[in-house]
């Protein structure tokens, strides 16, 4: 197909300098370039269908971390219980990393001001949720470890030395510690 050269050709002499008349660029369909109205009918159900895809993208992001966490979960219990750097620093990062997440997740689910309609709290919960389950890994991983202060001998610095008087007869303690009372007065005085 041969274009003609001549159909291209612009005439700048009839051009005011000054003039308001627009020229469209060759090629340029006016009809094309109208914007065309839709129903008010259409119109929504093209924003519910909208709407549920950006609330399918939601749980989608709010659900993506599950492979992260298993994956950190596996790599973990392959590091063993017993007490080194790497399964330490590997434990410790269990329960940061989800820590952080879930402080963060205001910023991950952010409220769409052109969407008020549009459910944030529940891919938002369901988020913190994926990431509690990692911290509770964490935490068994600690107790795996001994890390955790879970028994009573875990605490014996804070616990306070019960004074107490030795019964002669048994090698028992007989309630508080009382300085010994003088049998007679005489003895008082000195």
């Amino acid at each position: 197909m041969a274009l003609d050269l001549k159909s291209l050709k612009l005439d700048f002499e009839t051009l005011q300098p000054h003039s308001n008349r627009s020229l469209d660029p060759p090629g340029f369909d006016q009809s094309l370039a109208k914007e065309v109205t839709v129903s008010t009918s259409s119109q929504r159900k093209k924003d519910s269908g909208i709407l549920t895809r950006k609330q399918q993208m939601l749980y989608a992001r709010a659900t993506a971390p599950i492979k992260n966490i298993g994956f950190m979960c596996f790599m973990a219990w392959m590091s063993g219980n017993s007490i080194q750097i790497f399964s330490i620093i590997m434990t410790f990062s269990l329960l940061a990393q989800p820590l952080s997440a879930i402080l963060n997740s205001g910023q991950v689910f952010p409220k769409e001001p052109d969407w008020p309609q549009l459910d944030v709290l529940l891919p938002r919960l369901l988020y913190c949720l994926i990431q509690a389950g990692q911290i509770v890994f964490g935490l068994y991983k600690l107790n795996g470890m001994g890390l955790l202060p879970v028994y009573a001998s875990d605490w014996i610095s804070a616990i306070k030395v019960g004074h107490c008087t030795p019964d002669a007869w048994h090698g028992r303690c007989r309630g508080p510690w009382k300085p010994p009372t003088p049998p007679c007065e005489a003895w008082a005085d000195k």
